[in-house]
Parts: structure tokens; C-alpha cells; sequence
């Protein structure tokens, strides 16, 4: 009986550690590097206990962070994954091994990190509480995804061993740059003396690298669709998620993993237990219902190439995306849209908003359940039901 009043404890203190960070925003001049390095400095540095992979760049970030992370696993290596956003606890953005931090070493974390009154903000603070965490745990690896560019970054407080840029787009236009060259230029900031891969050959990317003096390297060519069979170096294989850019993600993780490890014999086996929430992600049938989590026009424009003529279509999007260009995108396949909103406030737009932008049949459904019922149901069995926009609609989903 103790023992579950303590869980019971562990868990609602677990929950006010989370309203408090998330409360913790920036509003400071020091750049997010700079207070993240300052504050593991405190820490004794425990960033350097172990090789970093450092994993930027604007589309397929996550899902180059868990291939990169199963096949070192395969390999034999203790590896830990930082990721953002979450889709249901913000103990998915920090695991070891695949599992979760639990929400007792989280609040140790946090309390030792908290009373250093060091002023970080939520992604900070995360970003410094897995750098710890990694350390703690003993991994031989910790794979980061960056957040927003790079050159600034929490994360890029390190030497890293090796970075990734999977691509350049448009997004964060008012913080990274108007111009193509401008963004690759904040991007390849996580660049140091270490190589670099890239996932797209760009040519300000490219320029930006080269910049740097060092290694770079492409990505692996994998041929065939990872919605079927794909093929590397006379291997066929499968793996088990879905999304036809998945296999550009896997030819950019395979390159990458090749410049630091040996690669796995048996690409099957070694990544029979990958796992990309969000992406393409079926979560039903009867009708079919998909969540995915593209957030730009150039990420929907990958997910419409595998969804059907007339899928049904919940929407939500944050009032900071172009999402008038993603609902353009989507109406040359969706039969009818339901837009509605997500219960992150500072992180939706408005379900209405968002209507005003459609020129197809569409709903304004505040409340995301409502909204993927209503859409099921008008699909009927036979039909499609894709959620889509944004990664915190599909938390909202989730919960």
C-alpha cells in the first residue's frame, strides 16, 4: 500500500514538474546555446561523456534520429535519443534504449538542474536535462535532434562526432533567414570539425558546409518504396513503418551510422523494431485512419504522394506555418477537410481560420475528438480518415 501512495506521489508531483516547465519560456538575450552551455558547465560538463550525433536540418529529422539510434543499438552500443515535440509525455523526448526516462529520475533531473537558478527556458532545459540524463545512464551514443537551425541551437553545445542535415526548407523564415542561403548557413552551424552528412544535395546547403572546411558526405541510394520492398547493396528488405520518403530518411541514417560504426549485416533484423510515431502512422482500420505529422507544405507534399483519391481530411495547423499552402496541397486529393484546433493554446490556430483558406467541403470542429468522429463517419468503413498539420494536433488526438 506504501508503495502505490509513493507512485501515486511520484506521479502528481511528476505532473506539477511539468506545468512549471512548460511556464518557463526564453524572453532573454542570451542566445539558447549560450545558457545551456552555461548551465552544464555547472554540471561538470556531462556532455562529453559520450559521442554526440548531432541531427538538423527542416523535414525527417525524427525519423533519422530513431533509424540512426536502432542501428547502433543493433551494434551493440547504449544509445540515447532526444526528440521534440511529443505526442503524449515529455518523457517520450528523452530515452535510452528506446525506454523512456522514468518519472522518477525525471524529477531528480529536474530538481538538481532547478536549484542551479539558471533561467533556461522549456527546450533548454530539456535539452540540458538529456545531456545529463545520457550521462547518468552511461550511453556510448546520444543521438539529438536540433531544434529550431542550429547555429544557436541548445543542443549545439557540443563537439559533436558527426552531423546530419537532412534538408533545408522554408520554415522559421523570421528567425533563420529570408533566403535559402541564409537558413543553410544557421543550419550547418551544428558543424564543426567533425563530417557532416547530407540528406539532400542542395546548393546553398552544399555552400554552407564547405564553409566549414570539412567531410561531407550524401546519403545512401536505397532503392524501392518503404511502403513495399526496399533494396540496398543487393539486399532486399522491409521496414516497418510506412512513407515512401522513409527510404531517403534510411539512405541518410545509413550513411551516417557507416561514418561511426560498422553496418549491420542484416538490415531486416536491425531495424525490425524501428519505430517512427507520427509519421504515416496507422492507427486504426475501418475505416483506415492515419495521423501524420507534417507541419510544412514541402512535408505534405511527401504524405499526399501515398494517401488515395478522397480521404478524408482533420486539420490543424500552428498560426505560424504556411498553412494556407498546406490545406492548397492536400484539396488535390482530400474529399472533404474537418478543421478543429488542439488543446496546446500557444501552438493552434483557429479552427475557423483555417476554413477560410479551403475551397473544398469542410467542418469547423473545435474539439479534436469531435472532429476525427465526425470525419470516421463520414469516410464510412471503406474510407481514409488522415490527421494531419501539425504534431500537436496528434497529441491532443492521442490523449
Amino acid at each position: 500500500m506504501l508503495e502505490a501512495e509513493q507512485v501515486q506521489d511520484t506521479s502528481e508531483k511528476f505532473e506539477e514538474t511539468v506545468e512549471d516547465l512548460f511556464s518557463k519560456r526564453s524572453g532573454k538575450e542570451n542566445p539558447a546555446k549560450k545558457s545551456t552551455r552555461k548551465t552544464l558547465e555547472l554540471l561538470d560538463k556531462p556532455e562529453k561523456d559520450y559521442g554526440v550525433v548531432l541531427v538538423g536540418g527542416t523535414n525527417g529529422k525524427g525519423s533519422v534520429v530513431e533509424m540512426i539510434s536502432e542501428l547502433l543499438q543493433q551494434q551493440g552500443e547504449k544509445v540515447g535519443t532526444y526528440k521534440s515535440p511529443h505526442l503524449k509525455t515529455c518523457r517520450e523526448r528523452i530515452k535510452v534504449n528506446g525506454e523512456k526516462i522514468s518519472e522518477k529520475e525525471f524529477l531528480e533531473i529536474y530538481n538538481e538542474i532547478d536549484s542551479l537558478n539558471t533561467n533556461l527556458s522549456f527546450f533548454e532545459f530539456m535539452t540540458t536535462m538529456a545531456y545529463s540524463y545520457f550521462s547518468e545512464s552511461d550511453v556510448d551514443y546520444a543521438v539529438m535532434e536540433v531544434g529550431m537551425g542550429g547555429r544557436l541551437d541548445a543542443t549545439n553545445v557540443v563537439e559533436p562526432e558527426l552531423s546530419v542535415i537532412t534538408n533545408v526548407g522554408d520554415d522559421h523564415k523570421k528567425y533563420l533567414g529570408e533566403t535559402v542561403e541564409e537558413r543553410a548557413r544557421e543550419k550547418a552551424g551544428i558543424i564543426h570539425s567533425n563530417p557532416v552528412v547530407l540528406g539532400e544535395m542542395q546548393e546553398k546547403l552544399i555552400e554552407a558546409a564547405e564553409e566549414k572546411d570539412t567531410e561531407i558526405l550524401g546519403k545512401k541510394v536505397i532503392d524501392g518504396n518503404a511502403n513495399t520492398v526496399l533494396e540496398f547493396e543487393g539486399e532486399k528488405f522491409h521496414i516497418p513503418v510506412r512513407g515512401s520518403f522513409q527510404s531517403e530518411n534510411l539512405g541518410t541514417a545509413l550513411s551516417a551510422v557507416e561514418k561511426i560504426e560498422e553496418m549491420p549485416e542484416n538490415l531486416e533484423d536491425a531495424l525490425s523494431n524501428l519505430e517512427c510515431p507520427g509519421r504515416m502512422d496507422v492507427r486504426s482500420h475501418d475505416p483506415l485512419y492515419i495521423q501524420d505529422g507534417a507541419h510544412n507544405p514541402s512535408a505534405v507534399e511527401k504524405i499526399v504522394q501515398d494517401l488515395p483519391e478522397g480521404f478524408v481530411c482533420v486539420f490543424n495547423a500552428t498560426e505560424t506555418k504556411d498553412y494556407g499552402e498546406m490545406i492548397s496541397i492536400l484539396e488535390e486529393k482530400a474529399s472533404k477537410f474537418f478543421f478543429t484546433e488542439s488543446d496546446v493554446e500557444w501552438a493552434t490556430e483557429k479552427a475557423e481560420e483555417l476554413g477560410k483558406e479551403c475551397s473544398v467541403e469542410h467542418e469547423c470542429v473545435e474539439d479534436p475528438d469531435d472532429a476525427l468522429e465526425n470525419a470516421k463517419n463520414f469516410a464510412g468503413e471503406e474510407g481514409c480518415v488522415v490527421a494531419t498539420g501539425s504534431l500537436y494536433l496528434l497529441g491532443s488526438l492521442r490523449k
